[in-house]
């Protein structure tokens, strides 16, 4: 239930960061991430299931099964955030700034935030949804 509350906060946060974007943009976006989380959840349940995740003793190769699963959905979700987050944080940066040099410097800064907030978000969504197993 709680990687349920978490994808359902994650979409609600994408739709927030789009709130502004033409219908275009938002639409395609809410979907894939709606999509991908059934296809997500789907499969985690699939493999908790037939590896015995939670109930114990796990199977062999269910926690190296569950952390693939993880990974490449980690990819799928944080990576076109931070394209979509990059596109709004240039947006603003446009619009906030007149010199050459401080467009410069906020892009800098705006794609090392990024990058940090990346490597932070792949981080807790391997937390969150693989945990501690070995």
């Amino acid at each position: 239930m709680f990687n349920v509350i978490v994808l359902l906060l994650f979409i609600l946060a994408m739709y927030f960061v789009l709130l502004r974007e033409r219908k275009a943009v938002k639409i395609p976006v809410l979907a894939y991430y709606v999509l991908l989380s059934a296809v997500f959840l789907y499969g985690l349940s699939s493999i908790s299931e037939k590896y015995r995740i939670y109930e114990g003793p796990v199977l062999e190769g269910g926690f190296q099964k569950l952390n693939e699963w993880v990974g490449i959905f980690a990819y799928l979700y944080i990576v076109p955030a931070l394209v979509l987050a990059a596109y709004v944080a240039f947006k603003l940066v446009r619009r906030q700034f007149s010199g050459t040099k401080q467009i410069a410097f906020a892009y800098a800064a705006s794609l090392l935030l990024l990058l940090l907030i990346g490597v932070i978000s792949l981080f807790m969504f391997t937390l969150i949804f693989y945990g501690f197993a070995p």
